[in-house]
């Protein structure tokens, strides 16, 4: 199908980028179906969507580790994905409890803040306003720790480069 459109209209010199465009849409429509699915089994459809914003609109804007290949993201992001929603519906009760490793992250965060962008700064501003709603501040702290973790992981490659 790709092929097709490429010669319609004669994309020959980035075919390849578009080509691993079309494959990274396809394979991160595949792990968002498949973590909604697992959300749902879960009765946390809403939940989901919700973890899934905050997660997905700080990581495409923050960045940071990577896995090596398709089965290992898959694996990871779904393993990220449930822990979140098994804390989300076991440990609700210990919510203010997750404002300390959220703290300490920050705080070894906050060195790397000069070398992120915009659209990241802006991002968790929103999110932390987020945490001022009922419901969803649970799954939005739980995001934001996470991102901020995958973020360090990454740091001093991205400082240094």
């Amino acid at each position: 199908m790709l092929e097709k459109i490429y010669d319609k209209y004669d994309f020959d010199q980035d075919y390849e980028v578009y080509k691993y465009g079309q494959q990274v849409l396809i394979f991160n429509s595949i792990v968002n179906i498949f973590m909604f699915i697992l959300g749902l089994c879960l009765h946390e459809g809403l939940m989901t969507l919700v973890w899934m914003l905050a997660f997905s609109g700080l990581r495409v804007n923050l960045g940071g580790y990577h896995c090596d290949s398709p089965v290992k993201c898959f694996v990871s992001s779904n393993l990220i994905f449930f822990l979140s929603m098994l804390s989300y519906k076991y440990l609700s009760s210990y919510f203010l409890l997750l404002f300390i490793p959220l703290g300490i992250l920050f705080m070894l965060f906050f060195k790397y803040i000069p070398f992120i962008n915009k659209k990241a700064k802006i991002t968790i501003c929103i999110e932390l306003i987020c945490l001022l709603i009922p419901k969803i501040n649970m799954i939005v702290i739980l995001a934001l720790c996470e991102n901020i973790i995958l973020y360090l992981m990454t740091a001093k490659e991205k400082v240094n480069s």
